[in-house]
């Protein structure tokens, strides 16, 4: 049996499900570049995803290791809380942020 200990500074990877109506894509496009650029400047990944059966779903990643936590900088958390203050109603009830924890790649199987 595989098992996955936890390292200790493992990567981290937030997960953020929107509403976001049509009429108000141009801002959530607008609120969502600012969060892009703050997180990657400061060395995280940032993705964002339209769901292909709900037009109005939005599914946010920002994924980032020990040396580039995104959560305590100043320019990411005010992007962050801009897109809550404009589309922060919660959808799908009741979770829609999530913080995930990298395991560690398996040793490869002997042949």
């Amino acid at each position: 049996m595989v098992g996955f200990p936890m390292e200790n500074k493992p990567r981290r990877l937030v997960s953020i499900r929107r509403y976001v109506p049509d009429d108000r894509i141009p801002e959530y496009a607008e609120l969502w570049a600012a969060l892009h650029h703050a997180a990657s400047t400061r060395g995280a990944h940032a993705w964002a995803f339209a769901s292909a059966d709900h037009r109005d779903t939005y599914l946010e990643f920002l994924e980032f290791g020990a040396d580039s936590d995104v959560r305590s900088d100043e320019q990411v958390v005010a992007a962050i809380q801009a897109l809550h203050e404009k589309f922060g109603e919660p959808y799908p009830t009741p979770r829609t942020l999530e913080e995930w924890v990298a395991l560690p790649t398996p040793p490869p199987l002997e042949p």
